[in-house]
């Protein structure tokens, strides 16, 4: 849009040199109005002028390289074409006619633009979502003064907006009294949603409630129209007994499952890529539902914004991405956040509808997503909103936004926001009054104050509750450790605050020493039938057919596995099961893993695969901060059903990028369940349990063995539906003199040594962990126990492998059954190294080595030292064999 008028010429700006390696682009910097060097499609650079002074084509060529630096020459400047750019600093107007020019709303302060970092700055009367073009208007229907435009009238009744407005006036007030408890200390958190009441109300407002909402953390509006009550809000911030997510998230970390609103997390932008799989679930249902991301203008710069804009147009997923530009990231402004026309321009390069909307003129916002949704449901296609308006309170109780922003700025903000101008409205209609306010407020502040009242006269919860729901089941470890504090609280209660907490004062509850005994609480039929003999690729293939075949709302999807995957484990499934069931999956595992959240929470069964394991940590926030944590925050309303399978260990010739074992990394997360087969009939037993298993399960596949000719019992697969239970170690080979555990490919590495071992008259017990987490610890105590010795081995380095968890618990429960110290033999704590890749696994001589090192040690040997005066140590063992020395 051309200018009204001239706007005053910036000051210099110095000019910055280039060569022809810059053709691509040059970005100089859009707020001081600078230059965008851009090359032709010929070749031939393009050059295009932003100048606030706008005049006009020909800019002299000199002024791209600074004093000292040599010109352009006739020649190259004869194929430079100047073309002045719309700069951001501009005199704004609206589209409506007889009313272009200078428009008093779309400025602010002293004629500074009303909203920053966007550059389509001129309103919109009708609800154009955009999939290209150089502008994205301000949809608005309602102006500054609360006055309807011409023609349009209210989308929704008088009591509808009645409603609208008193859960926008409850917000704030809700915000004040909250913002002031935590002043006070009453609460160690808060953060308010002011200035941003309509973007949240008047977008629930126009979804169903069958919608699926996944929320960042300033929806208040939205929670309190989906029925969030003021004590729940107060039990929450509070963190009693009361609260829904029994004390375990921060403040206003709000969730209403049974609403459809899937709880707050902390973690800016993980929800994002959730809601795509959700959407995409409702796409192949046939529902009328659409799945809604909220989030901020900070939060879009995060790689899962952008992840999930693409998988959600991949997929044709119903989904609402609805963005509340506020102008900050706590103190980052936008102009510090993204260079570009805003948040809305995005859509388009994914092939997204978009528009941008006044988010402070609720019934634009109502109309828009009312349309979004119409878009999402009848034209299988993700929508984005981008909402304008301005976050009004300081970011958090922890952030004085007065240290980056003024006071005047602040209060004329204030007084356009929402609030006042849809309260002018209901005035100017006769709706509302100031004794109405004062009434609402009133009401309002008193519901609050009650609520404070009898969330203050609560207790925390029970003790136990902190071991809850980190699985679906209390595993041993979680029973072992409840059992332990529990005692332990009550032997030392002046260092605890007891009284807070319901039930710690009085007797121990019943505790039940088997309920921490390490074998699955169930177990599944042993396998039966005919077997054949199959590689591990052909048995996890077999196993994914078995599961899809067995319930409709499996998907798998990955990347390639729709041609069969890189190792050809999803062979034939995309043909015999469609699609929209086997997809492949754009390359982003953080995307992956969090549309398979959605899925999940949605009621499919997802199996998701990661090409290989050592591609897995792009998507290690999303399964350590989301899929683990996601039932424990939920309180039981988890994202189960979900296998992430992983090709990992060495396979010959993989060096540091294909050969990791990465399985130490995710088990010192709680909520992840950790499974890694030894071979092909093991593979299928225990893939299907992990599919069918309500926790989440990371099931890591040695790739080394996918082809693999197992010519004993390993290799003979029963060819029907059969599990094996995870948590349970099997005993592969029983021993007498000392006990050897593993997983994986290094199982056969054991038996290796095992075998050469036995020439030299020395008995192993050789056992397979099978399932790192929950491990079963009860086996190995057992052997160890008769043994006496213990050897633990895998391929990952050695600190802080998970051998060094097992050392430690079996020596914590077998110290006098020892007859030597615990041997580790694993991978080198450096890279994995292609050249050296042989002195690094853990090989059948490194294991018979340690073997060798354990058994040189005996307690007759060291008893012979003592009597020689030799410090050492040796174990008092609780059944000697009776030969008389022990006595001494």
């Amino acid at each position: 849009l051309p200018p009204a008028q001239p706007v005053p010429r910036p000051p210099p700006h110095p000019a910055r040199h280039f060569t022809s390696a810059h053709a691509a682009r040059l970005h100089v910097d859009r707020r001081r109005q600078s230059m965008v060097l851009q090359a032709a499609p010929s070749a031939v650079l393009r050059v295009a002028a932003r100048r606030v002074a706008r005049r006009g084509r020909g800019q002299p060529l000199r002024s791209l390289a600074p004093a000292g630096q040599p010109q352009l020459g006739p020649q190259a400047q004869a194929g430079l074409r100047l073309q002045p750019l719309r700069p951001i600093s501009r005199t704004f107007s609206s589209e409506q006619p007889g009313k272009a020019g200078e428009d008093a709303d779309l400025v602010h302060g002293g004629g500074a633009p009303l909203f920053r970092g966007i550059s389509s700055m001129y309103w919109s009367t009708k609800p154009k979502f955009l999939k290209s073009g150089p502008d994205f208007p301000i949809f608005r229907l309602m102006d500054q003064k609360g006055k309807l435009v011409e023609g349009a009238t209210l989308p929704f009744s008088l009591e509808e907006a009645l409603k609208m407005y008193e859960l926008m006036v409850r917000s704030s007030v809700y915000d004040g009294f909250l913002l002031t408890m935590q002043r006070q200390g009453r609460i160690s958190f808060y953060l308010t949603n002011w200035g941003e009441e309509a973007a949240s109300v008047g977008s629930a407002a126009a979804l169903s409630m069958e919608d699926k909402v996944w929320p960042q953390y300033r929806e208040l509006g939205m929670f309190l129209w989906r029925g969030l009550t003021p004590q729940e809000m107060v039990d929450q911030n509070i963190g009693n007994e009361g609260d829904r997510g029994k004390g375990r998230n921060l403040q206003v970390h709000y969730a209403l499952l049974e609403k459809n609103v899937e709880c707050v997390s902390a973690c800016l932008s993980t929800q994002i890529p959730q809601a795509p799989g959700a959407g995409y679930a409702y796409k192949l249902d046939g529902a009328d539902r659409v799945s809604v991301a909220y989030f901020g203008d900070g939060a879009a710069s995060e790689g899962d914004a952008l992840t999930a804009l693409n998988f959600a147009a991949v997929y044709g997923s119903q989904t609402l991405f609805i963005c509340r530009n506020n102008g900050f990231a706590i103190s980052t402004g936008v102009e510090d956040q993204f260079s570009g026309d805003g948040i809305a321009v995005r859509g388009p390069a994914f092939g997204i509808p978009s528009i941008r909307v006044d988010g402070n003129d609720l019934v634009a916002v109502y109309t828009a997503t009312k349309e979004a949704r119409r878009l999402a449901v009848e034209e299988k296609t993700p929508v984005l909103l981008e909402l304008m308006t301005y976050r009004i309170g300081d970011h958090t109780t922890s952030d004085d936004s007065k240290s980056y922003r003024s006071t005047d700025e602040v209060m004329q903000w204030k007084g356009k926001g929402p609030i006042p101008r849809f309260r002018a409205y209901l005035e100017s209609v006769g709706a509302w009054s100031d004794e109405k306010q004062v009434e609402l407020e009133s009401r309002a502040k008193a519901d609050i104050v009650a609520a404070f009242k009898a969330g203050e006269a609560k207790k925390r919860g029970p003790l136990r509750e902190m071991f809850t729901d980190v699985y679906t089941g209390v595993p041993w470890n979680l029973e072992e450790q409840w059992q332990k504090m529990e005692k332990h609280v009550r032997e030392y209660p002046a260092d605890y605050n007891l009284s807070r907490y319901r039930d710690l004062e009085g007797p121990l509850p019943p505790m039940q020493p088997s309920s921490y005994a390490s074998a699955p609480r169930k177990t599944p039929p042993a396998p039966k039938g005919p077997t054949e003999r199959m590689t591990m690729v052909s048995a996890i293939n077999n196993a994914l057919h078995i599961a899809m075949a067995a319930e409709p709302k499996t998907i798998v999807f990955g990347e390639d596995v729709a041609f069969g995957g890189v190792f050809r484990c999803s062979v034939g499934l995309r043909d015999e099961f469609g699609a929209e069931r086997v997809m492949n999956a754009p390359l982003c595992e953080q995307a992956i893993a969090g549309m398979a959240v959605g899925l999940s929470v949605a009621g499919y069964k997802t199996i998701a695969e990661m090409q290989f394991a050592d591609y897995i940590f792009p998507a290690f926030d999303q399964i350590v901060n989301e899929i683990a944590k996601y039932r424990y925050r939920n309180v039981g309303g988890g994202c189960g059903n979900i296998t992430i399978r992983a090709p990992c260990s060495a396979v010959g010739h993989g060096s540091m990028y294909h050969s990791q074992s990465v399985e130490s990394y995710f088990a010192h997360c709680p909520g992840l369940k950790i499974v890694m087969p030894r071979g092909p009939r093991q593979a299928k037993g225990l893939l299907l349990a992990a599919i069918r298993d309500p926790d989440p399960v990371l099931f890591f596949e040695p790739k080394v063995l996918y082809r693999h000719v197992f010519q004993d019992a390993n290799g003979d697969v029963p060819v029907g539906d059969y599990e094996l239970p995870l948590g349970q170690a099997e005993v592969v080979r029983e021993g007498t003199d000392i006990t050897l555990v593993g997983w994986g490919s290094q199982v056969a590495r054991l038996e290796q040594a095992a075998d050469r071992a036995k020439e030299e008259g020395i008995s192993c017990e050789v056992i397979d962990l099978q399932t790192i987490i929950p491990w079963d610890v009860d086996t190995i105590e057992a052997s160890v126990k008769k043994t006496g010795r213990l050897v633990v081995t895998h391929e990952a380095p050695q600190t802080n492998g998970f051998g060094a968890e097992i050392v430690s618990k079996i020596q914590e429960r077998c110290f006098l059954s020892l007859e030597a110290p615990i041997q580790r033999v694993c991978g080198h704590d450096t890279h994995f190294p292609y050249a050296w890749e042989e002195f690094y696994v853990p090989s059948p001589a490194r294991v018979l080595d340690a073997i060798k090192t354990s058994m040189a040690t005996s307690d007759r040997g060291q008893w012979a030292q003592l009597q020689a005066g030799v410090p050492c140590v040796f174990s008092l063992r609780a059944q000697i064999p009776s030969t008389g020395w022990e006595d001494e």
